[in-house]
């Protein structure tokens, strides 16, 4: 099973799961109604580990190892339990540079003012943030006068946010950790003393230069002393700062919506999938409009799917990542479940992105490629991937549910049904690209 992260400059990554190897495994159990886990436990030999707070789903792990899957076996058996699934584990690692042309992206990079700055709702940011042009093809500039995303409350599950970015700080709650010890939804939280120590001595020469373009995990190389062609990648973790990099696209495009960060990532792109499922079930508690999934996996996770119908049910537009190995494919979750809008990456001339997935699973897609955002350190950084697609179009459906109280019921719909159509651009891809590439000025009339 495989779960993706894919960006480039801050990350090129793909997630793998690989079954945990302990004195014990771990399940993640969900009971039937009326179901006690004390009697699963005393049953099987397991134990609770945690719960997913109010829902009746439980990670247990059995007393030894289950060689045969022999617990797993008995769990699935028991009628009070109405799913079981090993917790995978899930780590991030990166794909082969074919996907991409280093050539390309630095003539691209050469091309971007990366010290310009202007002010944006208040605060001081890069103008190559503010007017790029995966904005301009999605029309999200010509949508200010009518819909910022105010009142709205967006939630994106990741590695957390750099709370102290200046072009996020006002606009960010303070979210939560599901995360092992993490203390809060900072992706600075877990770093080493010596690490954070680094960052706060390179804040200064990081102000100075602004947009940096780096490929391949190399966040370390961005706050080692600035030097992009240093090749020295330090000690930070290969993943640090791929949540601020969905945070910034998310303010970018919603720039008055308020922005929850759930820290389900750590810093090396590590989670499992009971995590997951608990941050679901985090953005349900904190009521939150929108849920960004800037990831996605091979493989069927019951647990997960039950998570993402109760969002549903509460009304919650749920928007995640169709995968980024330029496949056709079915099975892309949480993007292929019924309750999910599933989202492919395109390039700046509406044509299908060549690392992005397509098929069934795609509802509607978004520019991916060479998209500046934010990063750590108060820097900016561009960024390819469906990892940066997704919170494109999580931002355009708070735009419409900030304008609920005018009789919108169904912002999803209205973002589906206002897409301009691309298959005409992409032989070969007709019917496999969902509605088309997002256009916010469409939605906003439509709406009005």
């Amino acid at each position: 099973m495989k779960i993706r992260l894919l960006g480039v400059i801050l990350i090129i990554g793909l997630v793998s799961l690989s079954r945990a190897q302990s004195t014990g495994q771990r399940y993640i159990v969900a009971l039937r109604g009326g179901g006690s886990i004390g009697a699963v436990n005393a049953a099987y030999g397991t134990k609770t580990v945690r719960q997913v707070d109010g829902s009746p789903i439980y990670l247990v792990q059995s007393g030894t190892p289950d060689v045969n899957a022999q617990v797993l076996q008995q769990l699935h058996n028991d009628s009070s339990v109405a799913s079981a699934e090993p917790n995978t584990p899930v780590r991030l690692r990166y794909p082969s540079d074919a996907t991409l042309n280093p050539a390309l992206v630095q003539q691209a990079a050469s091309l971007i003012d990366g010290q310009t700055m202007t002010t944006f709702y208040g605060s001081t940011v890069l103008q190559a943030y503010v007017h790029q042009k995966a904005v301009a093809m999605t029309h999200v500039d010509g949508v200010r006068n009518m819909s910022t995303g105010a009142g709205t409350h967006i939630a994106y599950i990741d590695t957390g946010v750099d709370f102290q970015h200046p072009a996020l700080a006002p606009w960010l709650d303070p979210g939560v950790s599901v995360w092992n010890n993490s203390t809060s939804a900072s992706e600075l939280d877990g770093l080493s003393q010596q690490m954070a120590s680094l960052l706060d001595q390179q804040m200064t020469s990081l102000l100075d230069n602004r947009l940096v373009f780096v490929l391949n995990q190399v966040m370390a190389s961005l706050l080692d002393g600035g030097n992009q062609n240093s090749g020295n990648s330090g000690n930070f973790p290969p993943d640090f700062g791929h949540g601020t990099l969905v945070a910034g696209i998310l303010h970018m495009v919603a720039p008055e919506a308020r922005i929850v960060p759930i820290k389900a990532f750590d810093a090396n792109g590590n989670t499992t999938m009971f995590a997951i499922t608990q941050a679901v079930y985090r953005a349900i508690q904190m009521r939150v409009d929108v849920l960004n999934m800037s990831f996605s996996t091979a493989q069927d996770s019951p647990a997960l799917r039950q998570a993402l119908m109760d969002a549903a049910a509460a009304g919650i537009a749920v928007v995640a990542s169709v995968g980024n190995d330029g496949d056709n494919t079915v099975t892309d979750v949480p993007a292929c479940y019924p309750s999910v809008l599933g989202v492919a990456a395109t390039d700046f001339a509406d044509r299908l992105a060549g690392f992005s997935n397509y098929g069934p699973t795609v509802s509607v897609d978004a520019p991916g490629a060479f998209v500046v955002s934010t990063v750590p350190g108060g820097r900016y950084a561009a960024a390819w991937g469906t990892s940066f697609s997704t919170p494109m179009v999580a931002g355009e459906i708070a735009l419409v549910a900030s304008l609920r109280g005018q009789g919108i019921f169904n912002p999803t719909l209205l973002v589906l049904n206002t897409a301009d159509p691309i298959d005409s651009l992409n032989p070969g891809y007709a019917g496999k690209l969902g509605k088309g590439r997002i256009n916010a000025l469409q939605a906003m009339r439509y709406a009005r």
